[in-house]
């Protein structure tokens, strides 16, 4: 915990002192992202590939909700680390700086069943490829105002067989979503394919 306090100080003094130039500019944040959302192996034996997982999702702004029911928002209220066995049901990535670099996060969540991918500028074709480390678990995925997802991306996402349901829309890169769904539901005729609807998060 303390650790992270001193990279999000050590980040915010760094905004402050350095100012990219025009040229620089998305190659350093690109860097930043990259520091924040990749996988510390050591940090995943100490503390579990769920607790490590978590910590990925809510030091990048997202959400988190355990086995019990739980809803996890704060990295800084995240339960002791000796609990190694408590297990990810759900992630949320709405809002959120998560991205491509961090999702072999979830290989190791053997009870994690859904993820919501809302609003994310950072989640592009290569995050939704990561989402194979998760296909023996996943059931539930939601992919929405991602304006850097395209066609090929949403694609990716057949080898997650055990889908039952996968909700799709508002993706201004994708040129054909309907070809799209056709060409998911060829593939995983199990999942019910859905475009926008109440019942989702928008």
């Amino acid at each position: 915990m303390e650790g992270y306090s001193l990279i999000q100080r050590l980040g915010s003094l760094t905004r402050k002192v350095f100012l990219p130039q025009k040229g620089q500019t998305r190659s350093f944040w690109e860097y930043v992202n990259m520091m924040f959302n990749k996988p510390d192996t050591n940090r995943i034996k100490t503390v579990g590939p769920d607790r490590a997982c978590a910590e990925w999702v809510l030091r990048n702004g997202g959400k988190v909700t355990w086995a019990d029911g739980k809803k996890q928002t704060d990295y800084n209220l995240l339960p002791p680390e000796e609990l190694k066995s408590q297990k990810l049901l759900e992630i949320d990535g709405s809002d959120s700086s998560i991205s491509h670099y961090g999702f072999s996060h979830l290989d190791g969540c053997t009870m994690l069943k859904k993820i919501i991918l809302h609003n994310n500028k950072y989640i592009d074709d290569r995050a939704l490829k990561g989402l194979e480390y998760g296909k023996d678990v996943l059931s539930h995925v939601q992919v929405s105002k991602c304006v850097n997802v395209t066609d090929l991306g949403l694609k990716e996402m057949i080898v997650l067989k055990n889908l039952k349901t996968l909700v799709l829309f508002d993706l201004a890169s994708v040129e054909n979503l309907a070809e799209c769904k056709q060409y998911l539901g060829s593939g995983l005729p199990k999942c019910e394919i859905r475009g926008q609807v109440e019942s989702v998060k928008t």
